[in-house]
């Protein structure tokens, strides 16, 4: 499982993108930054509630594009109650991406890769509700590829898939080595909020 999420998370790094967001809506913001050996990417949009079931917490998203997205509400959305079918929902999606070239300390060797503990974020009570959750996943790979001319990076991760990461700055190939290793540190959050208007008609 975490593997996937890990391959996922390098997929979408190198490619740009950014989870299901584009699925459900255009986005409004689209910003990436750029920065000592760190990617961080942001997406914004709005989309509609168009069904909610109070027993399992499900809501139903309807994005700009017409797609519908269904999403489960934890227990950090604690003021589920006054949501409401034909709310508009602001998401926001936030992903990074970073890589130590070092040797990976005891602890990282034995145990590779892992899924640090998700922070929750509930909002105050002044406020709409709105819930936001991350995770931190980190990986300690191996590069197994440079093509400075195309500007990509191969990596092997610990469950020994290989990852290209594409638009690299050529200058920091200089003195790497195949078979070296890289400690990858992924993160993305998604915070929700809740926008108290009902969209025109």
């Amino acid at each position: 499982m975490f593997g996937r999420k890990f391959a996922r998370a390098l997929a979408l790094a190198s490619a740009g993108l950014l989870c299901t967001i584009p699925a459900i809506s255009h986005a409004e913001v689209d910003v990436e930054i750029r920065g000592n050996n760190e990617r961080t990417s942001i997406k914004s949009i709005s989309a509609l509630i168009t069904d909610i079931d109070p027993k399992t917490r499900e809501i139903t998203l309807e994005g700009s594009l017409g797609n519908l997205i269904t999403l489960t509400a934890g227990p950090e959305l604690a003021r589920f109650d006054e949501l409401a079918v034909g709310d508009m929902v602001n998401a926001t999606y936030t992903s990074s991406i970073s890589g130590e070239l070092r040797e990976p300390t005891e602890e990282e060797l034995a145990n590779p890769m892992v899924v640090m503990d998700a922070a929750a974020v509930t909002a105050p009570k002044d406020e709409d509700p709105g819930a936001a959750v991350g995770v931190t996943v980190r990986a300690v790979c191996t590069i197994e590829g440079m093509n400075r001319a195309t500007k990509t990076v191969m990596l092997k991760d610990p469950d020994g898939d290989f990852h290209i990461i594409e638009d690299v700055d050529p200058a920091k190939m200089a003195g790497v080595n195949i078979g070296q290793t890289v400690v990858v540190t992924y993160t993305e959050a998604f915070a929700l909020s809740l926008d108290k208007h009902t969209p025109a008609k």
